[in-house]
């Protein structure tokens, strides 16, 4: 019975979901990155934990360059496009973010081969590859302190409130290294891009320079830009991470002021230098599961970028309004968190409209929100009802030969004696609707009740059966 439960909804998608897709250009980046920080993630290799202390925040755990290629499948289920690295290079610290030679491999991770070999298997896996690139800080000890001192500045903080020396970026013989360093890992590794911290210190002629060089080697390149919203690269949006956390971790409040927002972005909700988002759930009393259902249907449904950080799966919680640095968790995924991601990443995969289609804000109804997807080939309408109770949303407009077709949750929405086609979500729940023909009554699913409730009422009758036998 169970795994005909799990079988329709895997067989709608199948038969149900229109499979015409568009090629999108890199400046419409439509993609589901997935952020590793690579010490935290999985060890895959032994032979290269040099210096593992699993006791000491400060210290190497072992997550390395194979236990990233081990998780590839994983990734993919999840829909992953593209996978970002935290900073690879040799540094001073687990994170990376302290940097002591930016043209190296870390050791603890693998070497320039493995680094290879993961960027290669996650290509035949339609996955690309971006790395971290710290541009704003060095680490103490970083040959250019004391060999090269107008290439430095005085300490600042960095991305992670760390005190480090900071890149004099008005340099041009520092801009000049950066841009043969981006060129160094393209040829290298074969890397698809980037993902650049930066600060106010950091030339915007610069960062323009940087993508001209990078496209220059690769026309499809990813440039992410982390702090500072730029046309020049897809931004991080921290204001809609601040907004949408306020909204999402406990429910009341429509997501509808997310959708008049700036969406060609990276849309992200945690991330390697912030809380947790399970952890704002949690201290807003409310279950992280159910908040992150909500939260990854916003996120997979949205014009532009989704950013997930890693463990999202489980999700965690380190308990502390500060970053979580920990080892993921990945023994521990939420089954019931997965299997809604992994409908999301089908769902996505599959349409068009959700990929490069058009966004437009349909109605509310209390604290659920409408909004619906659309290019010439197709039409979605996703529904998150973020309320507190279950809400009905009267939907105009719509064809009267026309049906909306629920993709997480199967149910059919067809035109009322109103005129209207009327959604209905219980509470802290979503749905995604395909616009279709109006295909009369579900008789597949119709059919698959008979079966089902044929085979029960046949398992009553026989225990009925051999019940009498015995008292005879």
């Amino acid at each position: 019975m169970n795994y005909i439960k799990k079988g329709i909804p895997f067989m709608l998608l199948i038969f149900l979901l229109l499979p015409s897709v568009s090629v999108l250009a890199k400046e419409q980046m439509d993609e589901r990155v997935y952020y590793i920080l690579v010490d935290r993630f999985v060890n895959g290799d032994n032979n290269n934990d040099i210096e593992i202390d699993i006791d000491n925040p400060e210290a190497y755990y072992g997550g390395d360059f194979q236990g990233i290629i081990d998780k590839l499948s994983n990734l993919q289920k999840l829909g992953i496009t593209t996978i970002n690295l935290s900073p690879i290079m040799v540094a001073s610290s687990y994170n990376g973010f302290d940097p002591v030679d930016y043209q190296s491999v870390d050791p603890q991770f693998g070497d320039m081969a493995d680094l290879q070999q993961l960027v290669a298997e996650a290509h035949e896996n339609d996955m690309e590859v971006v790395l971290d690139f710290p541009i704003t800080h060095v680490a103490e000890n970083h040959s250019w302190t004391s060999e090269n001192t107008d290439w430095i500045k005085d300490a600042s903080t960095n991305q992670l409130e760390e005190q480090l020396p900071a890149i004099n970026l008005d340099s041009q013989e520092v801009q000049e290294y950066f841009l043969e360093t981006a060129v160094y890992w393209m040829k290298s590794a074969n890397v698809d891009g980037f993902h650049i911290y930066v600060n106010d210190q950091i030339p915007e002629l610069f960062i323009e320079q940087l993508r001209e060089r990078i496209f220059n080697e690769d026309e499809q390149a990813t440039l992410i830009i982390d702090g500072m919203e730029t046309e020049v690269g897809s931004s991080m949006l921290p204001s809609f991470r601040t907004e949408a956390v306020t909204i999402l971790k406990q429910p009341g409040q429509s997501v509808e002021p997310l959708l008049r927002n700036e969406l060609t972005g990276v849309h992200y909700l945690e991330s390697v230098l912030t809380p947790r988002f399970a952890h704002e759930a949690v201290q807003a009393g409310f279950n992280p599961v159910t908040r992150w259902q909500l939260a990854s249907t916003l996120l997979y449904t949205l014009p532009g970028a989704s950013f997930l950080y890693q463990g999202v799966e489980v999700p965690m919680d380190n308990g502390l309004a500060e970053a979580d640095h920990r080892m993921a968790e990945l023994n521990k995924e939420d089954e019931q968190l997965i299997q809604h991601i992994e409908k999301l990443a089908e769902i996505h995969q599959k349409s068009s409209a959700l990929q490069q289609g058009d966004l437009d804000v349909v109605m509310e109804a209390g604290a659920m929100a409408v909004y619906k997807r659309s290019d010439q080939n197709q039409t979605m309408y996703i529904a998150i009802n973020n309320d507190t109770e279950t809400q009905v949303a009267s939907l105009e407009g719509i064809n009267e030969n026309e049906q909306l077709r629920g993709l997480l949750d199967d149910n059919i929405v067809r035109v009322q004696e109103d005129g209207t086609h009327k959604v209905i979500l219980e509470r802290e729940t979503s749905n995604i609707f395909i616009l279709e023909e109006n295909t009369g009554l579900n008789w597949f699913f119709i059919s698959m009740l008979v079966v089902i409730m044929g085979g029960f009422v046949a398992f009553i009758v026989a225990v009925n059966v051999k019940s009498k036998k015995v008292k005879k």
